[in-house]
């Protein structure tokens, strides 16, 4: 996997606290803008706004958090850091269930705020990543069977071995700068809709 970028500088983030401690949101709302984040939102409960652009919740595990499957819809590229004042199981499974991919311990320390922020940050980016290449190679698979059909379709039709057949598919998708796979389902859906074509001509002729 190619080993996606690492987030260094996080001017532009927006950031939103979740919690009742005021302590906790008086230390975020000085560190976090010197930092390069905008706060922009601060709740009591569990709610995220949409974002233009990246974004980091800071979400306190002493609060009364959902059961495990009934979490709230989280926007997949919003990074979560756990704010931790009791480490009773039951609050950090609930901070782990809800995404956090990184925790402070409370009372904030102004010096931690910055490894926890990293942390979470580049943690749901290499996640994403991930998941992006698991979702490439599904889709891959599925395309296999499309290439083994156009490769049997052309050592039939022209005679030739499964591997000559295989690299004039390849060069082709190349040049009409696909992948093999995409190419190979786009042949096989030309071919289908060609015979459609003159399947219906066929039942004309036989009509007239």
């Amino acid at each position: 996997m190619k080993q996606p970028r690492v987030t260094q500088n996080f001017r532009d983030f927006r950031a939103s606290i979740i919690t009742s401690d005021s302590r906790s949101t008086n230390t975020l709302q000085i560190v976090l803008p010197r930092l390069g984040l905008t706060v922009d939102a601060i709740h009591q409960t569990l709610i995220f706004e949409p974002s233009a652009g990246p974004r980091v919740a800071f979400i306190d595990g002493d609060m009364a958090l959902p059961a495990a499957g009934e979490e709230p819809d989280i926007p997949a590229d919003c990074a979560i850091v756990g704010l931790v004042g009791s480490e009773a199981p039951s609050r950090l499974r609930g901070l782990v269930s809800l995404g956090a991919q990184a925790f402070l311990t409370k009372p904030i320390h102004s010096g931690s705020v910055y490894s926890a922020l990293f942390l979470a940050v580049n943690s749901l980016t290499r996640s994403m990543a991930m998941q992006a290449q698991i979702e490439e190679l599904k889709q891959r698979r599925k395309g296999r069977a499309h290439v083994l059909r156009a490769v049997t379709d052309m050592v039939l039709r022209d005679g030739i071995g499964p591997d000559q057949a295989y690299d004039r598919l390849r060069r082709s998708a190349m040049h009409a700068r696909q992948s093999v796979e995409d190419f190979c389902e786009g042949l096989r859906a030309s071919r289908y809709n060609e015979d459609e074509e003159a399947s219906a001509t066929d039942e004309r002729r036989r009509w007239a």
